[in-house]
């Protein structure tokens, strides 16, 4: 056996030469190269029979054995998958390592910390039924679940999502924090569902043209066994890029966006419930309200988007507002709301693309990685943003929020530099001023404006 073997492989440069003069096989009749070398040397008569048959059947079983042997893979994770892609297991994480540091006149602490540190497991079943389990270790905790659904693609147009999730609301929050263009999300971003539990219908409609997601969710918050109340929220957002299919590249990666949200809430003194508190960038609570408030009425919020995709230039904005009837304490009773939004440009020196896909920023490869040696300097980034906070300054008059502590009015402008060293490793560099309308109690201390300078080291896998 072994003879025979050589003897195939000493004759495949032979053959291989040979097949230029074979026409080439109808696409139903598509055979392997070893299968038509083993052919062409019995044609030409340099195979006996018997040779013939034993060097078939090992050419079948090589060709058996590369349909059912698992696939590894690794790009941004470990991933193993069959032969047909029916089934699929991917192995990545995340790991941000952070700093900030205070003005010296601000009484914050400068400080390193581990902002996220995950382990993710997703897959596919059976070609249609996709799965996404995720933990945070970040944050001092011991970890907690952060994803945890199934989805199902019969049909692409029409997909089910159930589990824990990110809601389909804000450009900004969905898109992932190892791809958006500042350590921190913008001000607005304290208006946001975030992640809840729930079921949700989405998919994309005429080739990409609109993307959407139409759900309802507890409306409460993540990691709990169960709802505190019957009512649910329902949860929507569409994305419509009209001019995708255009030639036309000036207006091609043009999207619009709109987004929304409506429950109920019911909460009494034993119940916790998700009350208004809102932080700056580098973690300064601004605003919150009292512990004795309470909330029995709806709450609803709405959100619209705007996204320009310019080469290397784009330009991110949203506009969103929260509002809250039936806020009561103490017999008294106030509506609340409050609207926030953000304009963002970016621009990549080295001339890379930010991808839009399915609704969402995905992650930038850079060109050249970073490599001393070869003298290439990866991708590099510039980011500016101005954004703002406006709530309803009924609270302070009612006594729902401490007026000496906190403000109803926030704005922050943030600049910023991303080097991409490959498409694993990112570091950030942001300076952020946040001005308050009012003086705000922090630390004992009253202060008017935070400035603060926040960087990150980060991994993907």
């Amino acid at each position: 056996m072994k003879v025979k073997i050589v003897i195939i492989g000493l004759l495949s440069v032979f053959a291989s030469s040979s097949l230029l003069l074979v026409p080439p096989a109808h696409p139903e009749q598509e055979k392997s190269i070893s299968e038509r070398i083993v052919e062409i040397l019995k044609e030409r008569g340099i195979l006996k029979e018997e040779e013939y048959e034993v060097l078939k059947q090992l050419v079948e079983k090589e060709k058996e054995e590369k349909t059912t042997t698992p696939k590894v893979t690794f790009k941004r994770g470990f991933a193993v998958e069959t032969p047909d892609e029916n089934f699929k297991l991917r192995l990545s994480g995340r790991l941000h390592t952070d700093f900030k540091a205070y003005r010296s006149s601000h009484p914050g602490n400068s400080t390193f910390y581990v902002r996220r540190a995950r382990l993710c497991m997703e897959g596919t079943l059976y070609k249609y039924f996709d799965f996404r389990v995720e933990s945070e270790f970040g944050k001092g905790t011991s970890g907690r679940l952060n994803d945890g659904y199934l989805n199902v693609r019969y049909f692409p147009q029409f997909q089910l999502q159930m589990g824990q999730y990110k809601q389909p609301f804000s450009l900004e929050e969905l898109t992932s924090d190892n791809w958006i263009d500042f350590v921190e999300r913008s001000l607005a971003n304290n208006l946001v569902p975030s992640r809840d539990v729930g079921v949700m219908l989405h998919g994309d409609l005429f080739q990409g043209v609109i993307n959407y997601g139409m759900g309802f969710c507890n409306g409460y918050r993540i990691n709990q066994s169960q709802d505190t109340d019957d009512h649910k929220d329902v949860v929507g957002r569409m994305v419509l890029s009209p001019f995708l299919r255009w030639d036309n590249t000036f207006l091609k990666d043009l999207h619009f966006a709109g987004s929304f949200t409506y429950g109920k809430q019911e909460s009494d003194e034993d119940e916790w419930w998700n009350k208004g508190e809102f932080q700056t960038a580098a973690g300064t609570r601004f605003l919150e309200f009292d512990d004795d408030v309470l909330h029995d009425g709806t709450r609803s919020r709405y959100g619209t988007e705007l996204s320009w995709f310019l080469g290397p230039f784009s330009i991110k904005g949203e506009w969103m507002t929260l509002r809250m009837d039936d806020l009561w304490s103490e017999g008294e009773k106030e509506d609340f709301s409050a609207d926030a939004g953000y304009v963002s440009l970016s621009y990549f020196l080295t001339g890379e693309r930010q991808p839009f896909k399915k609704g969402i920023v995905q992650g930038v490869v850079p060109r050249k990685d970073f490599d001393p040696h070869k003298k290439t300097w990866g991708a590099w980034q510039l980011v500016a943003r101005y954004g703002f906070l406006d709530a309803e300054s009924g609270i302070f008059k009612k006594g729902f929020a401490d007026s000496e502590r906190y403000t109803d009015r926030a704005e922050a402008y943030t600049l910023g530099v991303n080097w991409y060293l490959n498409d694993m490793v990112r570091m950030m560099f942001n300076y952020v001023r946040t001005e308050f309308d009012e003086d705000i109690l922090y630390r004992n201390e009253h202060i008017d404006s935070e400035d603060v300078f926040l960087g990150r080291v980060q991994l993907v896998w």
